[in-house]
């Protein structure tokens, strides 16, 4: 940890010195030499992962723009995909905040930082926003102020993965994760768990949050947790869980009904969370807190049990001719498969229409029933 606070310090400074270099800098082409590109080189290992190049990187890197191997485009994608820099974990905003640096050797401006960032929160790769500042202008007048040919690169279909907190946040002792991303995390503590968060790990999955992990990301690591696992949630509990944490919102008796007969027809838990992660519902949220919603799971062929066994409180609405009547209430199985068409017995010949849906039991449901007579 101290030495990626260490780094991520070295990185800031790094930057601050690019910065005030280039703003005295000339843009005007000049002939690759080996000074020229040693120093383009060095400035890399600078602003890009906050530290002094060692000599055999140096030598490797130069030799390549040297013998014509390769261009500017080329080591910019080298150092930005390097297992070093994916390493700081950077978060979208100081992703960004590198990529002005090491290419244009400026601070952002608003607007164009504005931009990046939307792009990001929508679901573009860190290697479609790289594709953006190394084609462009700004870059190619960097290259030839030190006598290098910028070339070009289309990395948008590949992504950086960010797997823990972002180092630069950390060595700012930023509390990195708006609120709308603390909620995100504590509504996953207090509906998947079922228990209030320890501040530490609330922090802590925010701040994965901010810098980049996705909604799935996170979501999957609650709900196939160790803890969860434990609980051993029935089928209908695990659906209500899915509804309370992945929407955020009390779940419809016809939805419930649908999920939980899903699983009792052989799908998976990870198919059924996998359906929630691909609603608008749980796109919005994401949108909502800034935040991705990331890919579908890997189908372990998780299952659980289809009852808790215990007896649960369900309510009867009936209407006649559509016109409520009134409200029943029973007690069944939790997870019962409920058809209230049965406590109707029609006498031979009746043409008494029932309208009904059948429909899983827990607490709290309510099923309707319509008669009437045509």
């Amino acid at each position: 940890m101290k030495q990626a606070l260490k780094k991520a310090t070295t990185l800031l400074t790094a930057v601050a010195v690019s910065l005030s270099v280039a703003a005295g800098s000339s843009v005007t082409a000049k002939a690759a030499d080996e000074g020229g590109i040693r120093a383009f080189v060095t400035r890399m290992y600078e602003v890009c992962l906050g530290r002094e190049p060692e000599e055999a990187g140096l030598a490797d890197w130069s030799g390549r723009l040297q013998g014509g191997q390769a261009r500017g485009a080329d080591i910019a994608f080298g150092f930005v995909f390097s297992e070093e820099f994916r390493n700081m974990n950077l978060c979208r905003e100081h992703y960004v905040d590198s990529m002005y640096a090491a290419f244009f050797g400026r601070t952002p401006d608003e607007q164009g930082k504005a931009d990046w960032m939307q792009a990001l929160s929508t679901g573009k790769t860190r290697g479609h926003v790289l594709t953006g500042f190394v084609n462009s202008q700004e870059f190619d007048n960097l290259c030839a102020s030190y006598g290098i040919v910028r070339g070009e690169g289309d990395w948008s279909a590949d992504e950086i993965p960010v797997g823990g907190i972002c180092s630069v946040c950390t060595a700012q002792g930023a509390s990195a994760g708006t609120i709308a991303m603390t909620d995100f995390a504590s509504r996953l503590y207090t509906e998947c768990l079922e228990r209030e968060a320890e501040e530490a790990g609330l922090q802590h999955w925010a701040k994965a949050l901010a810098s980049g992990a996705s909604g799935s990301e996170v979501a999957s690591g609650f709900i196939f947790s160790e803890e969860y696992r434990l609980k051993d949630a029935s089928d209908t509990q695990y659906v209500l869980m899915l509804y309370r944490t992945m929407l955020g919102r009390e779940p419809e008796t016809r939805g419930v009904t649908d999920w939980v007969l899903r699983l009792r027809n052989g799908a998976s838990r990870e198919v059924v969370f996998n359906g929630f992660l691909g609603s608008a519902e749980f796109a919005n949220l994401c949108s909502a807190a800034g935040i991705l919603v990331g890919e579908a799971i890997a189908d372990g062929g998780t299952t659980g049990r289809q009852s808790t066994g215990l007896d649960v409180k369900v309510r009867r609405d009936k209407y006649e001719y559509g016109v409520f009547v009134e409200s029943n209430y029973f007690y069944v199985k939790e997870g019962e498969l409920i058809n209230l068409r049965d406590a109707f017995i029609l006498r031979p010949g009746s043409t008494k229409i029932i309208e009904t849906e059948p429909f899983i039991a827990y607490e709290g449901v309510v099923g309707t029933v319509n008669t009437y007579y045509p």
